[in-house]
């Protein structure tokens, strides 16, 4: 794999700017939108993506109330009737603790690829089911005591009042693509921003680390690059011109 520094020096030396900083900055974000682009491409013509551009990192999870419960007794609707037979003494869900990346947009209707338990022996897929729609699920036969996940937010709520024993489930698994892949490192930590350096206190990212390009979309990321390119734009700087020695 490349580094995204590496791709847009190549770019900025065809296109006769390599000095401008606002031509460099606006094409990182072309690399990093078309990348996007090729992955959601590949995944409408071939149905998969390829592993090594997939990202699997853990999310903590924490205990959130479920609404508005106490409207139920206003309306003299008996909750444990209404939610079933758990409701009486489970009135949380869980949320994700912290924003999870936002994901590649895929045609699947799915937010991510996958979404599990910890583990491989126990681990447990969590599917994919709307907030409003959750609780009907408890009626269809194979999903009455699973739990389900919706992306709202950039957070993962997980409704868990079908069943008891997830109570205690601390964190979940997220495998996908995402569009911005710097901001999960090795360790399986999320960044809160989106910035071109940051750092955790123990290692510094920057443009010239490595880049979640795999080396056959190079060539096909620099032409739509170059095609879409407008070079007569004039784009403002406030830098002292070089004169290009590359010629």
């Amino acid at each position: 794999m490349a580094s995204i520094e590496q791709v847009v020096s190549e770019i900025a030396h065809s296109v006769q700017q390599p000095n401008s900083v606002p031509v460099r900055r606006a094409i990182r974000l072309a690399v990093i939108h078309n990348r996007n682009k090729l992955i959601r491409q590949s995944f409408q013509n071939h149905n998969y993506i390829d592993k090594v551009l997939q990202q699997r990192f853990r999310i903590t999870l924490t205990n959130i109330e479920d609404g508005d419960t106490n409207i139920l007794a206003e309306l003299g609707i008996d909750y444990e009737d209404y939610l079933g037979e758990f409701a009486s003494g489970q009135r949380v869900i869980k949320r994700s603790l912290q924003r999870v990346p936002r994901p590649v947009r895929l045609d699947n209707n799915l937010p991510f690829l996958s979404v599990r338990t910890t583990g491989f022996y126990n681990s447990i897929s969590i599917p994919f089911v709307k907030e409003g729609a959750s609780r009907f699920y408890r009626h269809l036969p194979g999903m009455c005591q699973d739990i389900s996940y919706d992306y709202i937010n950039q957070y993962i709520y997980l409704d868990i009042t079908k069943n008891e024993n997830y109570m205690n489930l601390e964190s979940i698994i997220v495998e996908s693509p995402f569009e911005y892949p710097t901001i999960i490192d090795d360790e399986e930590t999320v960044y809160s921003g989106i910035q071109e350096e940051h750092c955790d206190g123990n290692k510094t990212y920057t443009a010239d680390d490595e880049f979640m390009i795999s080396e056959d979309m190079i060539y096909d990321i620099k032409k739509l690059v170059l095609d879409e390119f407008n070079v007569s734009m004039f784009r403002q700087t406030n830098e002292v011109p070089l004169e290009n020695q590359m010629r």
